[in-house]
C-alpha cells in the first residue's frame, strides 16, 4: 500500500503572494519556499512502517495527478482550502482515493466530503495510524475524529526524510500545543484545547540535531522557527527549555531563531535575558490592536499585562527585534486606526509590522457572531485570507478597510520612513553587524533584479544599499532583505488598491476625534494603569 501527501498551494491562483511565503527572498538567495507544511509531515511520521510513504510539496514542482498511490493525503486551513479542493477533484476524478485532515476539515467535515472521501478531525497523530489500518482493512469509515490530544511526548519527529529539505528556508519545531486564552478572533483553543502540552525538553533538543544537513552555504541561511501558537505557554518550562538552548547555540548547533509569545513575557524576571542567550533574534506579539476598546471587545486580556512601549523598550535592549501583529476591521476601529498603528510602529521601531484584515474564521465567536447578525458578504474561503474584506465593516467602507490595509503595507515597507525605522533601529538596538561576506553576497544577488519590478522598488534596493554602506550602527543586510521582501509584495498589493485609493488615504492622514465616543474608542492600551493609579489615588 502506497500513500501520497500532497502539500498544496496556499492560493488558486499562482500569482497570488502570501508575505509569510517570502516568494522574494526565497527566489533571490535560492530556496524554493519558506516554510514545509509541519503538520501535514509530522502525521506522514506516524503512519505504519509497512505502508510506502511518499511527499509532494506543490510549490516545489507541478502535481502529477497519475499516480501509483493508493490513497492521496491532503490538509489545508480555511484560506487554502479552495486549492485543496481543486487539487482532491482532480485525483478523484481520475479515480483516486482522497483524505483531508486540518483545520478546516476538522470544522467542516461535512462540507470537505463533498471533494474527498474520508476525512480526519482533530490533531490526527493517533487517529492518523488507526484510519490508515481501516483503509488497508476496507472499512474505513467517512469520517475518524481524534479522541483527545495526544501527549507531546509522543509526537514523532517529523518525516523529513521524505521531502527535499534544501528546498525550505525555515527549520521547524514545535514545543507546546494549546491555549487557554480565548480570543474572539482565533480558533485554537478549539483545535488544540485550552490547556498547554508540553514536547519534553530533550526532545526538542533531539530535534534541533537531527535537522538534515543541506550544504554548509544553505544551512548557515537557515534559521529555525518555533511554530507554537505562543512559546510562552508555562514560565518555568520555557525557561528549563531556553537553558538548554544556550550551550546548542554557544556550540554553533543553533544558529538565530524566532518564537510566536505574548506580551507578559516581559514580566518574568529573568526571562528575556534567557531568550537573548539562547540565541533568539525575533519574537513574534499579537498586539492586534493599540486600542483599549478593541482588546476588549476581543478578549485579548493579556496585552494589558504590561505598556506596550515598556515590554519593546525591554526586549529591544537586549537586542532582539519584534514581529509586531495587527488586525484593522474591528468595530471598534474608525478611520484613524492606520495612521495610529504606522504611528505606533515608527514610534517603537518594531522592525517587522505584519497587518491583517479582521476575517472571522470558522471555528471562532467572531465567525458565529458575524454570521448570526447576516454580516458576513459570503463564504467564499480562498477570500477568507486575511487580504481581502468579508464583511461591512462598522465604522468604515469596505474599500476604505482594503485601501487601508494596503497603505499600512506601503508606508512600512516600501517608503522613506520604512528605511528611516530600519536604520535608527540599527543605530539603536542592533548588536552585531553583518559581514562583508554577507554584504557582498547578497548585494550581488540584488543587481540582477534592478530593471525588473518598478522605478521604486529600484529606488528601494539602491537607497537600502547606501544606507547599509554609510548608516551608524551595525547595519544588517539580511534585515534589509526581509524590507525588499515586503516591498516586492507591496507591489502586489498594488493591484488591490481601489481608484479612491489617494483619496481615502488623504482621509486616513487627517482623521481627527470628532466625538465623545470615538474619544472613548481611542484609549491606547498603555492609558489603562495611569487611569487606574488616578482612581485608586482618589
Amino acid at each position: 500500500m502506497k500513500i501520497l501527501f500532497v502539500a498544496t498551494r496556499k492560493n488558486c491562483d499562482v500569482r497570488d503572494r502570501e508575505l509569510y511565503e517570502m516568494d522574494f527572498m526565497t527566489e533571490l538567495l535560492g530556496f524554493k519556499r519558506s516554510l514545509l507544511d509541519l503538520g501535514l509531515i509530522t502525521v506522514a511520521a506516524c503512519t505504519p512502517d509497512d505502508v510506502e510513504v511518499a511527499f509532494h510539496d506543490e510549490y516545489i514542482a507541478p502535481i502529477d495527478y497519475d499516480t501509483d498511490a493508493d490513497l492521496v493525503a491532503i490538509s489545508a486551513k480555511t484560506s487554502a482550502v479552495a486549492r485543496a479542493y481543486q487539487v482532491a477533484d482532480e485525483f478523484r476524478r481520475r479515480g483516486k482515493r482522497v483524505v483531508m485532515g486540518g483545520i478546516h476539515a476538522s470544522l467542516r467535515p461535512d462540507e470537505a466530503l463533498e471533494h474527498v472521501d474520508y476525512v480526519v478531525t482533530g490533531e490526527a497523530e493517533h487517529a492518523w495510524p488507526q484510519f490508515v489500518q481501516s483503509f488497508r482493512a476496507g472499512n474505513a469509515p467517512k469520517k475518524t475524529s481524534a479522541s483527545g490530544f495526544p501527549e507531546m511526548d509522543s509526537i514523532p519527529v517529523p518525516a523529513w526524510d521524505r521531502v527535499d529539505y534544501g528546498e525550505f528556508l525555515f527549520h521547524q519545531i514545535q514545543s507546546t500545543r494549546g491555549c487557554p486564552f480565548t480570543c474572539r478572533f482565533c480558533s485554537v483553543p478549539d483545535i488544540s484545547g485550552q490547556s498547554f502540552r508540553f514536547k519534553p525538553v530533550e526532545k526538542i533538543v533531539e530535534e534541533i540535531r537531527a535537522f538534515p544537513k543541506t550544504g554548509f552555504l544553505r544551512d548557515r541561511m537557515k534559521t529555525l522557527y518555533f511554530v507554537d501558537d505562543n512559546f510562552l505557554s508555562r514560565p518555568q518550562y520555557t525557561e528549563d527549555l531556553l537553558r538548554a538552548l544556550i550551550p546548542l547555540h554557544k556550540s554553533g548547533e543553533l544558529r538565530g531563531w524566532s518564537a510566536e509569545t505574548t506580551l507578559n513575557v516581559t514580566n518574568r524576571p529573568g526571562l528575556l535575558e534567557l531568550f537573548a542567550e539562547a540565541g533568539c533574534t525575533t519574537l513574534i506579539i499579537g498586539f492586534e490592536s493599540i486600542n483599549e476598546a478593541t482588546l476588549v471587545a476581543m478578549d485579548k486580556r493579556v496585552n494589558f499585562c504590561v505598556d506596550y512601549q515598556e515590554a519593546l523598550a525591554r526586549i529591544h535592549n537586549l537586542g532582539m527585534s519584534v514581529v509586531g501583529n495587527f488586525i484593522v476591521g474591528f468595530d471598534t476601529d474608525t478611520l484613524s486606526v492606520f495612521k495610529d498603528i504606522l504611528d505606533f510602529v515608527n514610534e517603537n521601531r518594531i522592525l517587522y509590522p505584519f497587518f491583517s484584515i479582521l476575517t472571522p474564521m470558522p471555528g471562532t465567536k467572531l465567525h458565529e457572531d458575524y454570521k448570526s447578525a447576516g454580516r458576513l458578504d459570503h463564504f467564499d474561503w480562498g477570500l477568507y485570507d486575511t487580504r481581502h474584506v468579508v464583511f461591512e465593516p462598522e465604522h468604515m467602507t469596505r474599500e476604505q478597510l482594503l485601501d487601508g490595509y494596503c497603505y499600512l503595507y506601503r508606508e512600512a515597507y516600501a517608503s522613506e520612513g520604512a528605511l528611516d525605522r530600519l536604520e535608527e533601529f540599527w543605530a539603536l538596538h542592533r548588536l552585531r553587524k553583518s559581514s562583508w561576506a554577507e554584504n557582498v553576497f547578497i548585494r550581488g544577488k540584488l543587481r540582477k533584479y534592478r530593471g525588473k519590478v518598478s522605478p521604486r522598488f529600484d529606488w528601494m534596493i539602491d537607497e537600502g544599499v547606501r544606507r547599509l554602506k554609510h548608516g551608524a550602527g551595525n547595519t544588517d543586510i539580511s534585515q534589509l532583505l526581509y524590507y525588499l521582501d515586503a516591498a516586492h509584495f507591496v507591489e502586489y498589493q498594488d493591484g488591490f488598491r481601489s481608484a479612491n485609493f489617494d483619496a481615502n488615504v488623504a482621509l486616513f492622514e487627517q482623521w481627527g476625534l470628532s466625538s465623545e465616543e470615538e474619544r472613548n474608542l481611542l484609549q491606547r492600551q498603555w492609558q489603562r494603569k495611569s487611569r487606574s493609579n488616578r482612581r485608586s489615588v482618589g
